[in-house]
Formats: C-alpha cells, sequence, structure tokens
C-alpha cells in the first residue's frame, strides 16, 4: 500500500459534503462518526481530546466524550472511492482516494501554520496514530471557538474546493459550447417545421381554408392574403418568415402545389420585397406523373379595385433543380421568385389589409 499524502479534497466537494471532516474540512481519513451523527477524520476526533475530556461537535455543539466516537466503514468505504483532485495545483491526476495512495507527485506544502496537517498513510517511521490517520499539528481546544489553526485549515479547504471547481468549469465548457449549436440548429429546424406541417393548408391571416383538401384541381390558385401588415410585422421581427397557401393540383389525378409568401422577402429580396416561391407537394398519384415537373409557372399581384395592371412574373422549372423532382418528403423546397414584388409597390395593392395572389400552372403539353 503507498502512502497518502496532503489534504485531498473531493472532485466534487457539493456533492460529496457528507464525506468532509467536520474539524479540518477535508476528505475523511479512517472516518469515525460521533453519537450526533456527525463524522470527523480519526486524527482529528483524538485532536479534540488532547487539553479536554469533553468537547462540543463542531457542527451541532452537542457535548461529546472519546467514548462517543466510533469507526465508520460504511463512511470509510464511500471515502476510498470517492473521486479526488491532486492538492497541487501544477498537478492534473484525479482518481479516487484509494488510488491516490499510490500517486507519484510529491507532496505539496501546506499553507500558513498547517505545514504538518498531514501524515503519509504507512510511514514505518511513525507512531500507530501516524500510520492510520491525519492529525493536526497543534491543539484543537475551546468549546466556544475554533482555534486559529482550525480556520486556516477550512481556509485551505474552500482554496481547494474552489481550484476544484475551476477545472471542472474548464473542462465542460466546450461541452458547454457545442449543446448551445445544436440548441440553435433545433430551434431552427423546429421553426422550420413548424411552418411546414401547421401551414401548408392554410395559414392564420392567410384566408385559405384550415382543411387539409385541395382548393382547386385546375392548376391555379387565387389566395387570399389577410392581415398583411402583421404578417409583414412578424416576418421583419423574425417571429415567423413566411407562410404557406392551401394546397392545390393541376388536375384531379395531377400534380400538388402550394405558394409560399415571404412578407418581407427571402434571399436577395430580403428586407425590401416580397417574395414568392412554388413547393411541390407529395400527391397521391406522383409515382405515374413524369419527373421533373417542367409546367410554366405564373404569379400575379391582383389589383382588388382592378384599375391597374397585375404585377405578374412567369418562370419555367429548372428540371435540374431537386426542387422539382418527385417529393420524398411532405414538401419540396421551395422555388421561385425572391423580388417579385418591392414594398413601395405593395400598398397601392393592399385593399382592408389584404393581398390577392394568383398562380396560374400552364398545362399545355402536360401529359396525363
Amino acid at each position: 500500500m503507498g502512502k497518502l499524502r496532503g489534504s485531498v479534497m473531493p472532485v466534487d466537494p457539493l456533492g460529496n459534503a457528507g464525506l468532509l471532516c467536520q474539524a479540518c474540512g477535508f476528505l475523511l481519513i479512517n472516518p469515525q462518526q460521533a453519537e450526533c451523527g456527525h463524522r470527523y477524520c480519526r486524527g482529528c476526533a483524538k485532536g479534540l481530546f488532547r487539553d479536554a475530556d469533553k468537547v462540543a461537535c463542531r457542527t451541532c455543539k452537542k457535548g461529546l466524550s472519546p467514548k462517543q466516537f466510533h469507526s465508520d466503514k460504511a463512511a470509510e468505504n464511500d471515502a476510498l472511492a470517492t473521486q479526488v483532485a491532486c492538492p497541487d495545483f501544477d498537478c492534473t491526476w484525479t482518481g479516487t482516494l484509494k488510488l491516490y495512495q499510490e500517486h507519484v507527485c510529491p507532496p505539496v506544502a501546506q499553507l500558513g501554520t498547517a505545514t504538518n496537517a498531514a501524515f503519509a498513510l504507512g510511514d514505518s517511521g511513525g507512531d500507530e496514530e501516524r500510520k492510520s490517520c491525519w492529525s493536526v499539528s497543534s491543539s484543537v481546544v475551546g468549546d466556544t471557538s475554533m482555534n486559529v489553526e482550525a480556520v486556516q485549515m477550512r481556509v485551505e479547504a474552500l482554496e481547494l474546493a474552489v481550484a476544484s471547481l475551476r477545472r471542472q468549469l474548464n473542462s465542460q465548457g466546450a461541452t458547454v459550447k457545442t449543446l448551445q449549436r445544436c440548441c440553435a440548429q433545433y430551434e431552427k429546424l423546429l421553426r422550420v417545421s413548424q411552418e411546414i406541417y401547421n401551414t401548408p393548408h392554410g395559414a392564420k391571416g392567410s384566408g385559405g381554408t384550415a382543411s387539409p383538401e385541395l382548393v382547386s384541381t385546375d392548376g391555379t390558385l387565387v389566395w387570399k392574403v389577410e392581415n398583411f401588415s402583421k404578417l409583414l410585422k412578424d416576418a421583419k421581427a423574425g417571429k415567423k418568415r413566411s407562410i404557406y397557401s392551401p394546397p392545390f393540383a393541376t388536375h384531379t389525378f395531377g400534380y400538388h402545389l402550394c405558394v409560399r409568401l415571404y412578407p418581407d422577402g427571402d434571399g436577395i429580396g430580403q428586407g425590401g420585397h416580397l417574395s414568392l416561391f412554388l413547393a411541390l407537394a407529395k400527391g397521391s398519384y406522383d409515382d405515374v406523373l413524369p419527373w421533373p415537373f417542367r409546367q410554366k409557372v405564373t404569379f400575379s399581384l391582383l389589383d382588388p379595385t382592378r384599375r391597374k395592371s397585375p404585377v405578374k412574373e412567369t418562370f419555367l422549372p429548372d428540371p435540374h433543380s431537386i426542387s422539382f423532382h418527385q417529393p420524398r418528403e411532405r414538401l419540396n423546397v421551395a422555388s421561385g421568385s425572391p423580388l417579385f414584388a418591392s414594398h413601395v409597390e405593395i400598398p397601392s395593392y393592399l385593399k382592408d389589409d389584404t393581398l390577392y395572389l394568383k398562380v396560374v400552372v400552364d398545362l399545355a403539353g402536360m401529359e396525363i
């Protein structure tokens, strides 16, 4: 058996507070339990009675005699299995108290007058007490106040606890940063999922039906977008950047589609335009439809007063884009016009804070 050197603190002092000596404040060595229930190192317990036959418990102040202290084997086993850190601040070793007896780090000098506070276990040159426990270098006396040396030892215990906690914080710093990045990614995925699963069949404020049924099966959608000023405000604040239209289809057994609207724009249109995109949705007859989707699509912003011409944009799907291949998920990534309409011209197309958007899929040449 190797030697046990120095005054040792657990790696987790708070979690192992019940294994700290009530006199020296360090991890228990050969624990003795008083009849009041509090524990002391055997050397510390003997030190209490050097100048008195009866003393007060350091914690509860109950009067105690030497006969009221008994060996605590369970606490000793727990202490030997406790993770500790080497008290040498230049040493990064950690392990159980039992393994610490074999640790090769040289002894560290103790602070203040407590330099003789720790003796080696199993030192053949010492008396029986020096072989089995730590002892204090001077008597621990007085029932009303703790002597100076005991106070210094308590300070040392706190310093060791702080050093141990600092090591734990440093080791956990990288883990915390990784978890923060993961949380940010999960929050982003959650927002996208909520948009996809909660709004494709008629978002709040969109004016569309809340039913999952198709609103049209002729390739045409007229979307009444209500409360546009609130949608724009929420988009600028980052609360809800986009909404989906109700689903529609090119024909009864055809492609299923919906429109994704960004009130404050997306990509190059963000902050100054209304962006409009087409998203292909999973349909019941996708397996027998030709892919990729190739039909021409026209977006229109209608004037409800019928005094101005509609704002129009037409695009042809890119057959190489995954957006127009057969959907494998509920919705494909939307694609379309990031600069559909500028915020400057939007107010003249509003009536009762409502926009009217029209989407027409050219069915010419479609294989049905």
